[in-house]
């Protein structure tokens, strides 16, 4: 069946009702699609074939809807004009306005008069004619596109930016939106032209295609630039290619690989250096040797093996430590960690086995000392609340703790809990703690403790020289059971819409004493710093190598206010007693004695415009301060800054650390509805103050573009990279992304 005995049957069926005609008819045998039309009259010659529908017509075939205030129908070209309020609705969204309209083929070809299109996304398409070929390709001469709204109060205002080419192309097989002798205005006033460029359709998530480049100048890398491209592979993977040329560095290839399974996920970055100097690295104790190869590799990976079993990687390993700062790779922190893991979950318990490698980044350390995880397992579980209203926890892990110079450590330990909670006879509430944990340890190559040979140098002055003994096997286990008891006693008044809490709180811990042999190498508990939040918690070091046995007794006292007048209060202080006067804590924890020093928190919100938090730790004797930390937010939403302070006092000991004071400030400023402004400084102080960075952006943001302008300085001074300062520019387009970034880097010396 022809389209045209199909539009007059439909129209000669609309003659038999008055007013508004509706009718519907058996497809077409070309696309199975059913019509539907509607007018406030139709007029039909049956000599010329030509069939004329007037007021608020409405033709809906397959998944497109013509409206129009006059739609003429001529059956022997098998033509449909449409004029006057002309709209043609397209299942992507997109929408075509026009003066005249001239379409065939079920209107998927035809002419287009004065086009007007607006895009899925807001987008605007405009232009003088446009030709529409199987209902896929527009191609618009004169044109003009721009993602940006008009001026309500002056619509003849140029919009933010625009492209005006002499033709726009819009295909929607390709996915490609075309522009052939284009300028771009920005404000009305043209800054580019080009001879072709194209960006996908709005409705398209993922194209190949090159991203904005990015350009840098500086004494590490001298001029230097970036030309990214994104291959998009097919829906469940794509790459990302991120070649970086220098003038002083050679050259980084870099890129990026992902990829969606079925049952999992699989990210991968790296780069290599090709052709680079490392010189200047190899100056240094920590930096790589001259011509070595140098890049890095980040991994993460996931999979769902069965329901209740998973697997996964996550690898972070660089060349060197500075090669990540050297080329401006983020980098997560002090070291990278290389994690390789299986893991069960199950109703009541959890199971993993791991391996991990780690790399260190600071400068005083290689990665000789740094441990080898091959492997750790451990498994949890809990039990079901008993008659009593305890629960019951038992678990175990084993290790194989490798280092490249040093001990070799084999661990297996158990452990078992109980936790029982109950009310006492005065409101209080306590929580009985009976733990036993058993841990087996044998050690390779662990250094015997050294002799000390006296020996007078040329100067007659006599001192003594360790002298190394070697190293041996060590066998060392130990059975650590402990007990803890928790009382609370909350004091509570509600009034209205306020209430207040004062709450004393004490615990009891017991257990023996020297469980802590020096067979047992200490590679997991090293590090801790005693604060309010280890307070009250029965084994308060970190890991398994070092348990905090005898016992203590740990007091303080605890405070909340709510209200809608005074906002939100809350306050602990408290500190530690220990029976024993022997410890495993270093000086400078807070806990190397047997009366604790003092720690506590303050917290307050009086309001949406103010937040402060407190923390601290205080000499017991004089209440000096030993540490501090302090962060405030403060302002309205338009103009928010935040302060943070941190302050440590030297600690004692054979390798002292010297004071340490930092601050950092922030400030974000909401100028005008699109323009806002940021500042950041954080720096020691002290010692001539140093800069750690700091820096000021200004960002223009509207709906269709960004502006961000920003001035960064870095303090940080290691191998071969060195502080300096960074001016960045990004213009961000709707649709387009961003053109522009590092447009300088100068490093000082």
């Amino acid at each position: 069946m022809r389209g045209g005995a199909l539009i007059v049957g439909l129209l000669a069926a609309a003659l038999a009702c008055a007013g508004a005609a509706r009718a519907a008819t058996e497809p077409r045998e070309r696309n199975q699609a059913p019509v539907l039309f509607s007018a406030d009259e139709v007029q039909y010659d049956q000599d010329l074939g030509l069939t004329v529908a007037k007021g608020h017509v409405e033709l809906d075939q397959g998944d497109q809807i013509l409206l129009a205030d006059t739609v003429t129908y001529m059956q022997r070209t098998d033509t449909v004009t449409a004029s006057g309020n002309t709209v043609l609705l397209q299942p992507t969204g997109d929408i075509v306005f026009g003066n005249f309209l001239e379409l065939h083929d079920d209107m998927h070809d035809g002419f287009i008069k004065d086009i007007r299109l607006l895009l899925s996304d807001g987008s605007r398409l405009a232009g003088n004619t446009a030709r529409r070929v199987g209902g896929v390709r527009t191609e618009i001469r004169r044109a003009v596109y721009s993602p940006c709204e008009l001026c309500q109060d002056d619509p003849r205002q140029p919009p933010v930016w625009q492209i005006k080419a002499e033709e726009v192309v819009h295909d929607k097989e390709t996915q490609l939106i075309e522009y052939h002798n284009a300028i771009m205005e920005i404000d009305g006033v043209p800054v580019l032209y080009s001879p072709y460029f194209s960006h996908p359709d709005p409705s398209v998530k993922r194209a190949s295609g090159f991203l904005p480049p990015v350009f840098g100048s500086g004494a590490t890398l001298g001029f230097h630039a970036t030309i990214p491209y994104y291959w998009a592979i097919a829906p469940d993977k794509d790459a990302t290619f991120r070649p970086m040329l220098t003038t002083t560095a050679g050259v980084v290839l870099g890129g990026q690989y992902r990829e969606r399974f079925a049952n999992g996920l699989m990210v991968n970055d790296g780069s290599i250096e090709v052709g680079g100097h490392s010189e200047t690295a190899s100056a240094s104790n920590f930096g790589p040797p001259a011509g070595s190869v140098r890049g890095h590799f980040f991994g993460t990976g996931e999979w769902d093996l069965t329901n209740t079993w998973r697997a996964g990687y996550d690898v972070q390993r660089e060349s060197d430590q500075t090669y990540m700062l050297r080329y401006h790779f983020p980098t997560p922190g002090n070291y990278l960690t290389s994690h390789l893991y299986a893991e069960n979950f199950g109703p009541n318990s959890y199971g993993n086995v791991s391996t991990y490698i780690y790399q260190s980044l600071n400068p005083v350390y290689g990665d000789s000392v740094e441990p080898m995880a091959l492997p750790v397992a451990r498994y949890d579980w809990t039990g079901d609340p008993d008659r009593f209203g305890g629960r019951l926890h038992l678990g175990g892990s084993a290790l194989d703790l490798l280092h490249q110079t040093g001990p070799q450590v084999r661990r297996v330990s158990t452990s078992g809990d109980w936790r029982l909670p109950f009310n006492g006879a005065i409101g209080d509430r306590f929580t009985f703690i009976a733990s036993m944990r058993t841990d087996a340890y044998y050690s390779d190559h662990v250094a015997l403790t050294p002799n000390f040979t006296p020996v007078t140098n040329a100067y007659g002055t006599t001192i003594d020289l360790p002298n190394n003994r070697g190293t041996t096997s060590e066998w060392a286990g130990r059975a650590f059971p402990q007990a803890a008891l928790q009382w609370r006693y909350p004091w509570v008044r509600v009034d209205g819409a306020s209430s207040a809490l004062i709450e004393p709180v004490a615990a009891l811990v017991a257990g023996p004493k020297g469980e802590n042999p020096a067979r047992i190498p200490n590679e997991d508990s090293q590090g801790f710093e005693f604060d309010e939040m280890s307070l009250f918690v029965p084994n308060r070091l970190p890991g398994y190598d070092r348990v905090d046995s005898g016992q203590r007794v740990d007091y303080g006292m605890h405070g909340e206010i709510n209200s809608k007048s005074w906002g939100t209060w809350e306050t602990l202080v408290g500190q530690s007693y220990r029976a024993e006067k022997s410890t495993v804590f270093q000086p400078g924890s807070g806990l190397e004695d047997r009366l604790s020093d003092i720690v506590g928190r303050v917290q307050f919100a009086p309001g949406p415009l103010l937040d402060f938090a407190y923390r601290f730790r205080l000499a017991k004797g004089d209440f000096a301060v030993r540490r501090q930390e302090v962060g405030t937010h403060f302002g309205p939403e338009s103009l928010r800054a935040s302060v943070t302070f941190i302050s440590i006092a030297p600690i004692p000991g054979p390798n002292t650390v010297p004071t340490a004071n930092q601050i950092g400030v922030s400030l974000n400023a909401q100028l005008t509805r699109y323009w806002s402004v940021a500042l950041n400084d954080t720096r020691f102080i002290g010692g001539g103050g140093a800069t750690i960075n700091s820096g000021i952006a200004a960002t223009y943001r509207d709906d269709c573009f960004a502006l961000v302008t920003s001035v960064v300085q870095s303090g940080i001074r290691v191998g071969d990279v060195r502080p300096g300062v960074s001016v960045l520019v990004t213009l961000i387009f709707k649709n387009l992304g961003e053109i522009g970034e590092r447009v300088l880097s100068e490093s000082g010396t």
